[in-house]
Formats: C-alpha cells, structure tokens, sequence
C-alpha cells in the first residue's frame, strides 16, 4: 500500500470517528473521572477514620494499618511513646469504635490495629497489590482525611463520612528516605491527617500506605512530593504483627559484619570491604572482596539500596543475597537480626549514660577507624535528630562550629552536653550545604 492511499484511509477514518454521535466516541478523561469515582466509593467504604490521621480495612474481620506515628500520640523530645492498649476509631457510618492496638513498627511507620466485629459482622476492606509491579507514571489514589476533613467536620447529606480522594502519578519508585528504607513517590495530593491512608491502583488495591510529605520553609502542606511505604513490606511483616511481635512491637532486619562499599568502576554494584569477625555475616560464608548482586532477587547498586531491600524484612527473617566472586555467582542465605542492634563493628552499640544528651541518629565513618566523612546512618522516628530535620545520608561537615574528623567528634560533643541543650550540624545534603539544631533527649537504645 502506497504512502498517499494510507494517509488518505488515515484520514477516513478521523472523519468517520469525528462524526459518531458523542455517546458512541470514547472519552479517555470522562472514562478515569468514572474509574476514579468508583475506586473512590470501594476504597471510602473501607477507610478508617483515626484522631489526627487514616487508616484502612485490610480483612472482613477487622484487620486496620495506620502509621505508627498516627497512634503513638505525643511521645516527642526524643523519649519512646507510651502506647495505650486501645484507641478510638471511626468508619464511614460514623460509629464511634475501639480497635486494639497489637503491634508497630516505628522504623517502618506502620501500627496494626484489630477491630472487633459485631455478631455475623463483615467489614468492608480492600485488597494488596503487588507494589514490585508498580511503574513510574501510573495513576494512583491517595484516600485520607488531610486537615481532619471529612472526619471532624459536618457529615455528607447522608450522614455518613467520606474521605478525600486525590489523583496522582507513581513520580518514582525504591526511594530511601529517612527512615523509609524503600519506598514509593507520588504527586497525589498528601497532606496532614493523610498520614496512615491508603495509596491505591485504579484497580482500588493498596499499593502503599502514605506516612511522609516533603516541605520546604516549614510549611506542612502538600509540596507535590510525597512518600508510601509499599505494600509487599507490609505483606512481609504482616503475619508477626498479627501474633503481637514483642511487646507489641516489632523490629527490622539488617546483616550485621558487612563493611560495605559502592564500586562504580564497571556497572554500580556494592563491594564487601571487610567482613567482621564472629558475626552472622562471617557465618553465612560472606568475604572481602564479594559483590553483592541482588537480595531475594531485587537488584542492588549501592549500599543504599541494599539497606534498603534488606529493611523491608523483619528481624529472623532469612535473605538470599546473590554475590558475585571472583568468576562465579553464588547464593547465600543469611538470617536477618534485629535493627537494634546495628552496628559497624557488628557488636551491639551501647546507650550513653542517662545523664547525657542524645540525638536519636546514628552516624558511621566512611573509613572505619581513620578520619574522614561521617555520615548520618539511621534517623529514629519521633526523635530529636528527626524533630531537628535531620536525614539519613547526610554528611555531617561540623558540630557548633568545629569541624567533624571521625563519628567519635561528633558523640564527644553530643555527650557533653545534657539533655534539653542544643548542637548545631553543618551538613551536606543533595551538593547543598545546611545547619540542622538539634535539640537533644534523653534515649535509650542504639542511637547516638
């Protein structure tokens, strides 16, 4: 067929399609404003309405995820929240109810909830989707209650309770930020009391839960950039926090006795630097030298990105990491221990006195055991460290003014002071020199 009788069918058949009757013509906006509308109306069925935040209905019998941060209340200046045994929720029907907390997880921002169901009672809910199969540019939902609206203020003509809905885009995928491991960005709308609501397909099923926005000038509104945590992590933690975890707890997973280092001289990968002595990393069969190609199949291409694949795990669960070494691709199967217990040497780091002030951060030497960069390893949630604004992946340049040698620079200052005192990080962040002050605490725990 020639080049002028295809254009002219072209044209053919835009003229006949132009001519349909406008119900017989698809409209691609009309067909997602109705898609939205109904994943809109599944989704508010199943939402949960909390004091300051969202959450949604992942079984008939009453399973609830919310952010942690959504029901640990005011536990701020660096002390652990005191968590109450129940708390008070609301579904559309607006029906005040109490739902047993039976486990968090502050690292990973997600507290399960149990509400318990009427004789013969079946909850609305919504499904999982598989987060892995997300891809940047898919549309997805955001449902919550920002600014407690829909919640605190006058019902709907039904007088029922309805969430707000926003539409937005996957903006990008395995984000590390703060203490989100690896999580999803979106530009859907996400503002505060959006905090534990679902982040769903158009097929209305949890892609993620939304616990993070960024902001700039201290202004907490939405900045077209927010942070999930995705699904398939809350899949894999799921089953323990069903049975209470410890103490109605429950803790992340890292491979302790690895000294890691990014290699980018053929494709990015991660290198083992050094393996410590007596620790699960030496156990499992690790050496100088490997390089760590992918964690259960998920690719890795530098030190971040293994933490972050690892902390979507909980503590005990075990891993295969594929490694490459010298010419050959092995596997090794390595048991996670409790992010607790993190550490470079591999031991466990020991609290500072109670009499000192603490961050809540914890801070590693590019070169263990020579001066060099120091870089902000783990923020704890809810911690001074993090009410200050600081990031894991900083590099910390000085402290009130004196410049930063080694991690030991930083916690002899730090642990000078009393708690209540301040310090002042100079830090780089993203090429952007910035000051952080810290207001220090009194913690427990690993953190510096």
């Amino acid at each position: 067929m020639s080049r002028v009788l295809r254009t002219v069918l072209a044209a053919a058949i835009l003229s006949a399609a132009a001519a349909l009757p406008a119900s017989a013509q698809e409209d691609p906006v009309k067909a997602l404003q109705k898609r939205v509308q109904e994943v809109g109306r599944k989704v508010s069925a199943a939402f949960v309405f909390f004091g300051g935040g969202s959450g949604i209905l992942i079984s008939d019998d009453g399973w609830v995820i919310t952010n942690h941060h959504v029901i640990a209340g005011s536990g701020r200046g660096g002390l652990e929240p005191k968590l109450e045994p129940v708390t008070e929720v609301m579904l559309q029907d607006a029906k005040p109810r109490k739902g047993e907390i039976k486990c968090t997880d502050a690292v990973g921002d997600i507290a399960l909830v149990k509400l318990k169901p009427a004789e013969g009672e079946k909850f609305p809910f919504i499904e999982f989707a598989d987060s892995d199969k997300l891809e940047v540019g898919q549309y997805v939902l955001a449902v919550g209650a920002p600014f407690g609206i829909g919640a605190q203020f006058d019902p709907a003509p039904d007088a029922r309770h309805y969430p707000s809905v926003s539409l937005g885009i996957v903006s990008a995928l395995h984000r590390n930020q703060a203490q989100y491991g690896d999580c999803i960005q979106t530009d859907a709308a996400v503002n505060p009391g959006n905090s534990g609501g679902p982040l769903v397909d158009l097929d209305g099923r949890l892609a993620g839960i939304n616990g993070r926005i960024l902001t700039r000038y201290g202004n907490r509104v939405n900045s077209g950039i927010g942070f999930a945590i995705p699904a398939n992590q809350i899949k894999n933690f799921l089953p323990r926090m069903k049975e209470g975890g410890v103490n109605r707890r429950i803790y992340h997973g890292t491979v302790i006795g690895l000294d890691l280092s990014d290699q980018s001289e053929e494709l990015p990968s991660v290198v083992v630097r050094e393996v410590h002595r007596n620790t699960m990393a030496a156990d499992r069969g690790f050496r100088q030298g490997d390089v760590i190609l992918a964690v259960n199949g998920h690719k890795v291409f530098n030190r971040s990105r293994f933490a972050g694949i690892v902390s979507t795990w909980p503590a005990e669960s075990e891993v295969n990491v594929t490694v490459r070494r010298e010419d050959k691709t092995l596997d090794l199967k390595v048991a996670l221990e409790s992010y607790q217990q993190r550490a470079i040497t591999g031991e466990v780091l020991r609290p500072p006195p109670r009499s000192r002030g603490a961050t809540g951060a914890t801070f590693a030497d590019e070169t263990p055991g020579k001066d060099g960069p120091v870089t902000v390893e783990f923020v704890s949630p809810l911690s001074p460290a993090e009410e200050g604004g600081l990031s894991a992946g900083d590099v910390v340049l000085k402290i009130d003014g004196e410049a930063v040698k080694n991690r030991k620079t930083i916690l002899d200052r730090v642990q000078s002071r009393k708690p209540g005192e301040s310090v002042t990080l100079r830090v780089l962040r993203e090429g952007e020199e910035r000051d952080v002050k810290i207001k220090l605490g009194l913690l427990g725990g690993n953190e510096d």
